[in-house]
């Protein structure tokens, strides 16, 4: 079974605005709250390199496109992200995550699977139906078309809302990739996965960003210039706290809000929203600054945006 060519994530790059857009407004519809999908990246990589990062239990929503029953797809949502949607659904905090929890938020989770269904028969021009659908909140075990595969189409994305900051990861196959896209699979396709850099190396991974933005492949060392004027957002977070809307509107001049980190405790420095690095405040004349202390390598990153 061969990889996924680097055209075919170019492509499924340009795409996921379009499928996330579709699937915010089925979800919102779902639950009568807006959510949004948002920042969606395209990577291709290997069943056996995700294990690590796949070892708590999650909500697991498998299903596949009726016109190919057998290559199962599976969208993973982190217990944190699980938890803040049902607290959004139900309107108060929900701690724990029991049948009752799943039950309440299937209707979302389904509308996920719809919102996907959706935008991928307007690509085509075909409607396009689930079929086997399963969702459960377990440990993950790869189906085995994935568990088979070289290479998996993995799309990270950001979900959002009143009081909601989670995430969520959509993997599917080769044969998937090339069904959204109505593309047939050509034998002397190669396989040309986005790598991962390495912990000794800057944060800031081209490639990956370019999967993000639906920019082409990264075939020349030259084309990485087409990336250096693109500007990024970064951002300094000492912390974060929780409050009731009561001890929000007391608030005042001279009021004091305790956040969850300790004096001395490196904070966190975040490029376009995500945690990237560590440092400590220095100032320099009469400015703040940040010295970096310590890099999150990218295999970290994915797993502390789940826990973020």
């Amino acid at each position: 079974m061969s990889g996924i060519p680097i055209d075919i994530i170019n492509r499924l790059s340009n795409l996921q605005s379009q499928i996330w857009q579709t699937v915010s407004l089925t979800s919102s519809e779902s639950c009568g709250q807006a959510v949004t999908f948002g920042n969606p990246l395209v990577v291709s990589t290997k069943a056996a390199d995700m294990y690590g990062e796949l070892s708590a239990p999650m909500m697991v929503i498998q299903f596949a496109f009726a016109s190919n029953p057998e290559d199962t797809q599976v969208i993973l949502l982190p217990e944190k992200t699980v938890l803040e949607v049902a607290s959004l659904v139900q309107g108060t905090t929900v701690d724990d995550i029991d049948e009752n929890t799943v039950a309440d938020l299937r209707g979302i989770l389904e509308s996920i699977v719809q919102g996907i269904c959706l935008s991928v028969g307007n690509i085509r021009n075909d409607p396009v139906v689930a079929s086997g659908l399963t969702i459960r909140f377990q440990i993950f075990s790869f189906p085995p078309n994935l568990q088979k595969a070289d290479q998996i189409a993995r799309v990270q994305i950001a979900i959002t809302g009143d009081d909601l900051n989670g995430s969520g990861m959509w993997l599917f196959s080769n044969e998937t990739a090339h069904e959204i896209l109505g593309a047939e699979i050509e034998e002397e396709d190669t396989s040309i996965p986005f790598d991962q850099a390495d912990e000794g190396q800057p944060f800031f991974n081209p490639a990956a960003f370019a999967g993000a933005r639906g920019v082409g492949g990264f075939e020349e060392p030259s084309s990485l210039d087409l990336l250096m004027d693109i500007p990024l957002e970064i951002s300094v977070e000492l912390g974060r706290v929780k409050m009731l809307v009561k001890d929000v509107v007391e608030l005042g001049t001279g009021s004091i809000v305790e956040i969850d980190k300790a004096a001395g405790e490196p904070v966190d420095v975040m490029v376009n929203g995500r945690l990237v690095a560590r440092g400590e405040v220095v100032v320099i004349e009469d400015n703040f600054g940040v010295r970096i202390t310590e890099i999150i390598n990218p295999a970290e990153r994915m797993g502390r945006a789940d826990a973020a």
